[in-house]
């Protein structure tokens, strides 16, 4: 005998189609147990937040303001920018042991780039900038650890970062300006003024200024001009103060930290080494508790807020070479008095 069917108009319908739409609708109480529910918002933009510093660090291109508020946030969401920072911040930290460093703003070296600083009142903050930076603690930024990336190859980049931190170191030792000439014979020393493992000097030059590695400003100064370079701000932030002394420290072997088996002489060469390695720097340099000196980041330290703290800004060639003329005189009275 066939099944008689029921009419879904009829009030004996009713209750099988109220089962059947709450049978294919989710109840809200599956949420409230714990059961899956939909990412909201501002989960997804926070995830696109990450995924854009990985892919522009992977680059070597800045996190930029306007970038995030038009690839991330959109229209909706352009008043969460605070919100949606910090979290991709603790997502970075806590999952990749990285986080977004603020880039420091340009130098505003020559006279037409003062003049134009001097008629806008206040930087704007849609002008900011960060890159990805390591949250690792020194003891764990080796070799061993921290291998060079493996795109394109482990020895291009490795290869490529050693010339941009010593030309970085270069220009820092030279009161934070340097010339392209001595910057030229600087290269010549080193066999790459012409070419580099890289690519031809020329175009390696104009890559670091283009990843912002250096700055290359050039001014007009009695009738002739004046090419100088100077450091970026990536390279202020990759590299710093405290690479630099690093740097120098293993070129000249006094990476070791001052252990208690030297004697008396070694102690005041090191300190007179540290001394000079501060007042070319223009920092106050500290080598940190149980830092092996291998170039790390993070070799130094301020005294006061852990931070690499500079005193006065620049230092003109002329400046240090005075300097250095002075430590020389001391050092000549000096001999002079124990000769006595």
């Amino acid at each position: 005998m066939p099944r008689k069917r029921t009419n879904p108009d009829s009030p004996a319908g009713l209750p099988t189609a109220r089962r059947q739409r709450q049978s294919t609708s989710p109840s809200a109480s599956d949420s409230e147990d714990g059961g899956p529910s939909a990412p909201s918002s501002t989960d997804a933009m926070v995830k696109k937040l990450v995924r854009l510093a990985m892919a522009s660090e992977y680059s070597r291109l800045p996190i930029r303001r306007t970038d995030i508020s038009a690839k991330v946030l959109g229209e909706q969401g352009s008043r969460q920018f605070k919100l949606v920072f910090e979290q991709a911040q603790n997502e970075l930290r806590h999952r990749f042991g990285m986080e977004m460093s603020e880039l420091p703003a340009k130098e505003k070296v020559t006279i037409s780039q003062r003049r134009a600083a001097q008629k806008t009142e206040k930087p704007s903050s849609t002008n900011k900038s960060w890159i990805v930076t390591s949250t690792l603690p020194p003891a764990y930024r080796t070799p061993a650890i921290l291998h060079p990336p493996k795109a394109p190859s482990t020895w291009t980049e490795s290869t490529y970062t050693g010339l941009y931190s010593f030309i970085i170191a270069v220009i820092t030792l030279n009161g934070g300006t340097l010339a392209e000439q001595k910057l030229d014979r600087y290269l010549a020393r080193m066999n790459a003024d012409v070419g580099t493992p890289i690519d031809r000097t020329e175009k390696l030059l104009q890559r670091l200024c283009k990843e912002g590695y250096l700055i290359r400003t050039r001014e007009m100064d009695g009738g002739e001009e004046v090419i100088e370079y100077i450091v970026g701000p990536r390279g202020k932030v990759e590299v710093g103060s405290g690479s630099v002394a690093g740097l120098v420290r293993a070129v000249y072997g006094k990476e070791g930290g001052g252990d208690g088996d030297e004697g008396g002489i070694e102690r005041m060469e090191r300190e007179d080494f540290e001394g000079r390695l501060g007042r070319t720097l223009g920092a106050h340099i500290v080598r940190r508790e149980g830092g092996h000196g291998d170039g790390e980041e993070g070799a130094s330290q301020v005294r006061e807020n852990g931070q690499v703290e500079e005193r006065g800004g620049r230092r003109s060639t002329r400046q240090a070479e005075e300097e250095d003329e002075d430590d020389e005189d001391d050092s000549s009275e000096e001999k002079g008095l124990s000769r006595e």
